[in-house]
């Protein structure tokens, strides 16, 4: 009898670990972290936004708040200061003889009628009134009176007081201390002023601080967004370099890489056929690596920390190098295209990595897609004086109506425009260069591009 091994339960699937100290993080695509990037900067630039409102609201509210104090301040002074002339003037004005106090001259005076109210109080401690003027604003009981009356007289100078009259509105009032002619105090003089005065005027000032603030507040803000969002341009525009760049090298080595794969299949399959294919992968490699370099060149000039290196090149035998690349090795889908060559003696200052990168551009794209299905694609390039490379195929074509919208980052009419082209009239551009696309007399479409010699 042969024992059975014993089975083992399969060992439950276990949860992911985290690393000590670290939080578990679920792995986000590149598409994913851009979108948080740009969330993440967006959400920055409100943050900034409401930090430059809080900081100017703040700081109008402190300078309201100080132009509010100091207008209450300046009131109550020039009150104060208005009710001691007129007391000092009525003391002036009071004098005695030995029938007693004489009030003419102070009758007579402008004293003795309007603002402040004036009352004259005789008396040690001054309980008799002999003066009051005409026409008295407020009513303030006789106690409260002299009860300052009083202070002043015991203190031998100035007292100023508050209080309220008998409809419990606020007063100021202001005692000085009167003599007779042996130098004893006889009784003392009261001003009484109203606080109120200029009340509407200072109200008026208020609103306006409020609406001033309101408005500075709001345009604060505007300016706020508007200097947040300059902030972040930058950042906005390195962003989208780096996703310019990305796309461009998912674009630019798609091909090789699928061409080089062929190639590693091929001779895997066939292991007699490595001689002649192992050379070629070699040379995709380092076509490959140059592909990587112009990225990399591309990215640096965007990023303004490297210059176009111009000198003089033969255009007519570039492109002629760049035609004998474009040929589909092994034998694969595109072995039956044809590509046919003609050109001019011809010799620009260009940079010869960005303008091989251009024409490989419009050769590639021609040959994916300037040809119908199940047709193969037949290409013409022609090299011209002072330095026009035109590329013609015979595909579906262009609508010459929206033709300088193809050369847009991942535009397509008809399925026969890709990035490619957008790299090529960005390197146009860059040698200050035109590159233009238009229909071909019998179908297809024209891609000319012009660098200047």
């Amino acid at each position: 009898m042969v024992a059975t091994p014993p089975v083992e339960s399969p060992a439950p699937a276990s949860s992911p670990r985290r690393r000590p100290g670290r939080w578990f993080r679920r792995r986000r695509t590149p598409q994913q972290g851009t979108v948080g990037v740009r969330r993440s900067l967006r959400l920055l630039r409100w943050r900034l936004t409401v930090l430059y409102t809080v900081v100017a609201a703040c700081g109008l509210v402190a300078l309201a708040a100080l132009a509010v104090n100091t207008d209450t301040h300046l009131r109550e002074t020039r009150l104060d200061n208005a009710m001691e002339t007129r007391a000092r003037t009525a003391v002036a004005l009071l004098y005695f003889t030995d029938s007693g106090i004489q009030l003419q001259d102070i009758s007579q005076d402008e004293v003795s009628s309007g603002s402040p109210q004036l009352v004259v109080l005789l008396g040690t401690p001054p309980q008799r009134s002999v003066f009051t003027s005409t026409d008295p604003a407020l009513e303030v009981r006789a106690s409260r009176l002299y009860a300052i009356a009083a202070e002043a007289v015991d203190e031998g100078t100035i007292v100023r007081g508050d209080g309220t009259d008998d409809d419990g509105e606020p007063t100021r009032l202001l005692a000085a201390p009167l003599y007779n002619n042996e130098g004893d105090a006889a009784g003392a003089v009261v001003v009484v002023g109203d606080p109120t005065e200029g009340q509407e005027e200072h109200d008026k000032l208020v609103a306006a601080l409020i609406l001033g603030c309101v408005t500075l507040v709001t345009l604060a803000a505007l300016a706020g967004h508007a200097v947040s969002g300059r902030s972040m341009r930058p950042a906005v525009d390195a962003l989208e370099r780096q996703e310019a760049f990305l796309a461009d090298a998912a674009h630019d080595l798609r091909t090789p890489v699928a061409t080089l794969r062929t190639l590693a299949e091929a001779a895997l399959a066939d292991p007699g056929q490595r001689s002649d294919l192992l050379p070629r992968a070699v040379a995709l490699s380092a076509r490959m690596g140059g592909i990587i370099d112009d990225l990399l060149t591309r990215a640096r000039l965007n990023a303004g920390v490297q210059h176009l290196n111009k000198e003089p090149l033969r255009l007519d035998q570039l492109v002629e190098s760049i035609v004998e690349q474009m040929v589909d090795p092994v034998g694969g889908p595109g072995a039956r295209d044809r590509v046919t060559f003609t050109a001019d003696e011809c010799t620009i200052r260009a940079d010869a990595h960005l303008v091989t990168r251009a024409v490989a551009n419009l050769i590639e794209n021609a040959l994916r897609h300037g040809h119908h299905p199940g047709v193969p694609a037949e290409v013409d390039v022609v090299v011209r004086q002072p330095g026009r490379i035109t590329v013609s195929d015979r595909g579906p074509g262009v609508d010459p109506a929206v033709a300088s919208a193809l050369f847009g980052r991942f535009q397509s009419s008809g399925g026969s425009i890709g990035l490619g082209l957008s790299i090529t009239l960005w390197a146009a551009d860059l040698h200050g260069g035109t590159l233009t696309a238009a229909p071909r007399p019998g179908g297809g479409a024209v891609f000319d591009l012009s660098l200047p010699a």
